[in-house]
C-alpha cells in the first residue's frame, strides 16, 4: 500500500500495483516491481553472488561507512553515501576463488571516500592489546586528524574518529577488545580535516 504524505498532491511512499516509490536523498524515485519468468543465467547468479559479499561485508560497518562517504555523493545525487561505498567494493574489491566463488579482498575495500591526502606509507603493528600506527607526513598537511576503522569482516569492529594529528606521524594505544578477536583484523586509516569536514580516502594499513 502506497501511503500520500501531505495530501494528494504531496509525496507518495510505498507500492502502488506494478510500481514502488521512495523518497533517496530528497527525490521521488519509482521503479517497477518485474515478475521474472525465465531462469538466471550464470552470469546473472555471479553478479548477484558478488552483490551479496558485498552487503554482507559492508553492513556490520555501515555506520562507519556512512561516515567515510557521507560528503562523497554531489548534492542532488540519486545515489546514497552506502551506495556508493557498495559500487566501489563491488567494481573493485571484490575477486573470485578458484571455485567460481566471489569473495571481497579487504585490501582494496574504501571505508571513506573524500578530497584531503590521504595518509601515506601506513603501517600497523600489534603486541598483546597494543596497536601501533605509523606513517610519513606530508608537508603542508599537518593538521588533519587520524580515523582509524578494525574490523575483521565480521562481528569485531573498532572505529575511533578522532585521533592524533597528521604531523605526530604514529599513534599507540591499547584495545582490550583484542582479547576476544579470534580473526585476522584488517587496520583501516584516513584523515579528517575537522576544521573544514572533509575527510581523505582510506588507505589499507595492513592486517594484526
Amino acid at each position: 500500500m502506497a501511503i500520500a504524505r501531505n495530501g494528494i498532491h504531496g509525496s507518495i511512499s510505498g507500492r502502488t500495483g506494478d510500481l514502488i516509490s521512495y523518497e533517496l536523498n530528497g527525490q521521488l524515485v519509482v521503479r517497477t516491481v518485474g515478475r521474472r519468468t525465465k531462469r538466471f543465467s550464470p552470469k546473472e547468479l555471479l553478479n548477484q553472488a558478488k552483490m551479496r559479499v558485498v552487503s554482507e561485508f559492508l553492513a556490520p560497518i555501515k555506520p562507519f561507512v556512512l561516515f567515510g562517504f557521507r560528503n562523497a555523493a554531489p548534492p542532488g545525487s540519486r545515489v546514497g553515501p552506502f551506495q556508493m561505498a557498495q559500487s566501489h567494493t563491488r567494481k573493485y574489491a571484490v575477486e573470485v576463488d578458484e571455485n567460481g566463488d566471489p569473495y571481497v579482498n579487504p585490501e582494496k575495500v574504501l571505508i571513506s571516500k573524500g578530497t584531503i591526502a590521504p595518509p601515506r606509507n601506513c603501517t600497523v603493528e600489534r603486541e598483546g592489546n597494543r596497536i601501533t600506527m605509523s606513517w610519513e607526513t606530508i608537508r603542508g598537511w599537518g593538521g588533519d586528524r587520524l580515523v582509524v576503522l578494525l574490523y575483521d569482516g565480521d562481528l569485531f569492529r573498532d572505529f575511533r574518529e578522532i585521533g592524533p594529528e597528521r604531523s605526530a606521524q604514529t599513534h599507540s594505544w591499547e584495545d582490550s577488545a583484542l582479547t576476544s578477536a579470534d580473526k585476522p583484523i584488517h587496520v583501516y586509516a584516513a584523515f579528517r580535516d575537522t576544521y573544514h569536514d572533509r575527510i581523505s580516502d582510506s588507505v589499507y594499513c595492513g592486517a594484526i
